[in-house]
């Protein structure tokens, strides 16, 4: 129904290729071709889960960084939005129960990546970042990227098919700890969280 742009995914599961039955649905049922670029993790979580982007734009570039650190990382997608050059990453940062001095480390070097590549007119970075606003990690996004929304996007727990549900230990929707990052050059008209309904 949103028939979006660009949709940024993380935790794709790379044995049920999850992301391209995505691109395949989407096509089916909005006939839209998306191009599927898709990062993923490294190490032994390789062969497990991803981080992917779904455009309608035509990608220019694509690009992937480890930090070296719980095999984790990002993926980039250079697209041409309208003759516009748009770097759009998607990242997944360590989970919210650890230490957020991992997050930060994650984050500098995220920003370093960020830095060494030019001639983008705006930047996007979309993810988990599992992190709340007054926590270091996001706190440095938020010296150079705004957040295009803080309204609570996690957590959902999940029933499994033995009925165990996941993450017992916090309630549903309770903070914002996933985002769209948005650069200087960019403005938001409106934004809104989805899919928090079953």
């Amino acid at each position: 129904e949103l028939k979006p742009d660009v949709l940024a995914l993380n935790e794709v599961c790379v044995p049920l290729q999850s992301a391209r039955w995505l691109k395949t649905k989407l096509k089916e049922r909005t006939g839209i071709d998306y191009a599927l670029v898709q990062q993923t993790r490294v190490n032994g979580l390789a062969p497990v889960e991803a981080e992917a982007l779904l455009t309608r734009f035509p990608v220019v570039e694509t690009g992937n960084l480890d930090y070296r650190a719980r095999d984790m990382g990002a993926l980039l997608a250079r697209l041409n939005v309208h003759g516009h050059l748009v770097d759009v990453y998607v990242t997944h940062l360590y989970m919210s129960r650890g230490e957020d001095a991992l997050r930060l480390y994650q984050v500098q070097q995220l920003l370093a990546w960020i830095d060494s590549r030019d001639g983008a007119a705006a930047r996007i970075v979309c993810g988990d970042c599992n992190a709340t606003l007054d926590m270091p990690s996001a706190a440095l996004m938020a010296t150079r990227f705004r957040p295009s929304q803080t309204a609570p996007t996690a957590f959902t727990p999940l029933a499994g098919a033995d009925g165990a549900v996941s993450h017992p230990y916090w309630p549903r929707m309770d903070r914002c700890i996933d985002y769209i990052w948005l650069s200087a050059s960019l403005s938001v008209l409106e934004s809104a969280v989805c899919f928090n309904q079953a």
